[in-house]
């Protein structure tokens, strides 16, 4: 997980939200669906550069890709959380890395569903140095908490689930790694720990809060 600096919320999100009561107003007719995809599309472009606002997976604007997620789960508050833009990230939807056949949806946003507890979880708009309450095993890409608040990191980690089922979350950041050193592997050092150095300073790129960690001491 990664801070999100959420912006101001925009006019057109406002329009279209004007006089709607449910979540599901949003989705009623063809033209109210076509405006929940902007809104979307406005999330994953402007604050979080098409990765989950949780496990930091790319994804895609399609619905079969990933759902706009309630922070606070809305049923808290349906009339002050349901349309609160501050509230509103995207999320995957958990099954990206499942067994073949196997359709559930047990990580990120899904996964957390109504359970929360706002006083122990980390929201990722909110939590600048978020980061830091992570650390991750280097040759598995397990993630778990750190020492800064090991309490709040593990209640989110636990309701995210972001070691994913049988741990195939964590083995794909593991694998994306592997890969990532291969492709650099033919290069020089120096010229390595440049294009190691760029891809660090690129938010967009998958899983990157990993390979911050593990790759921090570079100099």
């Amino acid at each position: 997980m990664k801070y999100i600096h959420k912006k101001t919320a925009p006019s057109f999100f406002i329009t279209d939200t004007q006089g709607l009561t449910t979540w599901n107003d949003y989705s009623v007719t063809k033209e109210m669906r076509d405006k929940k995809r902007h809104l979307k599309e406005f999330i994953l472009k402007e604050e979080q550069l098409y990765l989950c606002c949780y496990c930091e997976k790319t994804i895609l604007l399609h619905a079969n890709s990933s759902h706009i997620e309630h922070i606070k789960p809305k049923s808290i508050d349906f009339v002050s959380l349901t349309f609160d833009y501050s509230n509103l990230i995207v999320s995957c939807h958990g099954n990206h890395f499942n067994e073949i056949g196997d359709n559930s949806r047990n990580t990120c946003g899904h996964k957390k569903d109504d359970n929360f507890d706002e006083i122990k979880f980390l929201n990722p708009t909110l939590i600048n140095d978020l980061s830091d309450y992570f650390v991750f095993e280097i040759d598995t890409g397990i993630i778990s908490a750190s020492l800064k608040d090991e309490v709040k990191a593990g209640y989110t980690l636990q309701i995210l689930n972001l070691n994913g089922k049988n741990d195939k979350l964590a083995e794909a950041r593991k694998k994306a790694k592997e890969s990532l050193i291969k492709n650099f592997s033919t290069l020089s050092i120096e010229v390595r720990k440049k294009r190691l150095r760029d891809y660090l300073q690129n938010d967009s790129n998958e899983f990157i809060t990993f390979f911050r960690y593990i790759f921090r001491h570079l100099n």
